[in-house]
């Protein structure tokens, strides 16, 4: 089974990357595919329990947390970039792992395709 990455590093407010990345991501069950999802830069800020993308006539991100526990999607987000932009508290319902920045290019490497959104 090939390993897919979708990486988001647009914010989850103002922008639909977020969201659209975990559709495309669920998507890829149906194809025998293992898809997981990287969150960083601003994307990162979607792993915030305060993050509420619907205020603004987005797609609430909690649609998301259904599929992630029925498909069982890995999520991940980088340490450093969770302190630049202050994200203190995780919403749960995503269970992302947090990887470090240094470590990033062997993780990268893991997979055998990486697409950025």
């Amino acid at each position: 089974m090939k390993k897919l990455l979708f990486v988001a590093y647009q914010s989850p407010v103002g922008s639909i990357w977020v969201n659209e990345t975990f559709r495309t991501a669920f998507g890829m069950y149906g194809e025998d595919l293992d898809p997981s999802v990287l969150l960083i830069d601003e994307a990162s800020v979607a792993l915030s329990k305060g993050t509420k993308p619907e205020t603004i006539g987005l797609l609430p991100l909690s649609i998301c947390h259904k599929y992630i526990k029925n498909y069982g999607t890995k999520v991940y987000t980088i340490k450093q970039h969770l302190e630049k932009f202050k994200v203190k508290e995780l919403d749960e319902n995503f269970k992302a792992e947090i990887i470090d920045e240094a470590d990033l290019a062997d993780f990268l490497h893991s997979f055998d395709y990486v697409i950025f959104m």
